[in-house]
């Protein structure tokens, strides 16, 4: 694909994407997935169906969470899943509400995070009165397994917002949350968009006061957290000067260490490319390694990369291409006996779909690609997380005017 022709369609793809700057029934797999409903003569500016997702496994349980757009009505919905993907709950209404004020997309997507029985959701809140209707981050929480849900405090201690591209993480110890806002941080100084991190030891009731990880980051990339069993939460972001992925570290004693960069590419670029990564840890006897994908733009690095860290995020490997130079968003899950799969989304002649690929020896050798998605549908940002036996990769297809929510169990 020409270069120059994928800067067009990445910003015709992510045009929409950012604006900041129970009950014991199952349900087969095949029915997690929303059913479209035609319509006529009604118009939006994104497809109704699934418009927001986030997946998490807790103690080898899954815990989705979609957000939906009906009839210009927006909802959050939460799922289980005890048996891999296979068969799920019917899906809980949180907060009960058909028309959440909340906003999202698919790259800046409402999150889920879980301790025990205890859930916690976040979202932007929509307001019609603010730039671009970007307000607040707000708060959910269960903590009867998802079956009722009540308002909770959101993680910043910054309550004017906007907030955005917000992740979550959890751990034995704690839950973590990352997003971007841009507060000011001394009198006299201007506002800027930085990396901020919250800290909460009580289940999410309330939080600890807020570190800026980076007071320059991108405006609108997705972040992502994840803490290893230690309760060290690794952060993986986009940068700016240059507008590579950079990881840091946040140790119990709430102190934040930079690492690297996760693929030195030294992409100089003014914008907002809306392009994240994903991170995954693996302990097998010999090595603690951490796993990676990222996405850049840079001319002559175009596309995903795979790298992988035996030394906590200190350096990296050789960076490793998935696919071709049209591959755009990207997660990674790993499962400690080297298992590791890979999933992306890039440009086909058929329009965007997505792949994965595999490696049985700690990421050392990697399988061919293959598609995973419907053809001839245009589908994009998959995730995927690890299962008790084997691994779920959840991402959303564009079939009409519905946006459905597709999975595969690996």
């Amino acid at each position: 694909m020409n270069k120059y022709l994928f800067y067009i369609s990445l910003i015709l793809l992510n045009s929409t994407a950012c604006t900041i700057n129970s009950n014991s029934k199952v349900a087969t797999a095949e029915q997690v997935k929303v059913t479209p409903t035609i319509q006529k003569k009604h118009v939006h500016n994104t497809p109704d169906g699934v418009i927001s997702i986030d997946v998490v496994n807790n103690n080898n349980q899954l815990y989705l969470l979609t957000g939906k757009l009906q009839h210009s009505k927006k909802s959050l919905w939460y799922q289980k899943s005890e048996d891999g993907g296979k068969t799920w709950s019917v899906a809980v209404n949180i907060l009960n509400q058909d028309n959440l004020a909340v906003r999202m997309s698919r790259g800046n997507d409402a999150q889920i995070t879980a301790q025990g029985n205890t859930i916690v959701v976040t979202w932007s809140k929509y307001d019609p009165n603010r730039r671009f209707h970007a307000g607040p981050m707000q708060a959910a929480r269960s903590t009867d397994g998802g079956e009722h849900w009540q308002y909770s405090v959101a993680p910043p201690d910054w309550t004017k917002g906007p907030h955005g591209f917000t992740d979550m993480s959890a751990d034995k110890y704690a839950m973590h949350a990352v997003w971007l806002d841009s507060r000011v941080l001394s009198k006299g100084a201007k506002p800027t968009q930085g990396l901020r991190y919250a800290k909460s030891i009580d289940g999410g009731i309330s939080w600890q006061s807020n570190k800026t990880l980076d007071p320059f980051s991108c405006s609108c990339c997705w972040n992502t957290v994840k803490s290893d069993p230690e309760g060290n939460a690794y952060v993986l972001y986009r940068n700016k000067q240059p507008s590579d992925m950079s990881i840091g570290v946040m140790n119990k004693q709430k102190q934040w260490k930079p690492l690297n960069h996760v693929g030195d590419f030294n992409w100089q670029f003014d914008g907002c490319p809306h392009i994240g990564g994903g991170l995954d840890f693996q302990n097998t006897l010999d090595k603690k390694r951490i796993h990676s994908v990222v996405g850049t733009g840079h001319p002559d690095h175009l596309g995903v990369y795979y790298l992988y860290s035996d030394d906590a995020g200190k350096s990296w490997s050789k960076p490793l291409s998935l696919g071709s130079e049209s591959a755009i968003h990207a997660d990674i899950a790993a499962h400690d006996d080297g298992r590791v799969v890979a999933v992306w989304d890039m440009m086909t002649e058929n329009g965007l779909e997505v792949f994965m690929a595999k490696s049985s020896n700690q990421g050392n050798n990697w399988s061919a690609y293959k598609r995973i998605s419907t053809p001839n549908l245009r589908a994009s940002h998959p995730r995927i997380v690890k299962t008790k036996n084997g691994f779920f990769a959840v991402w959303t297809e564009t079939k009409g005017q519905q946006l459905i929510l597709k999975s595969t169990i690996i």
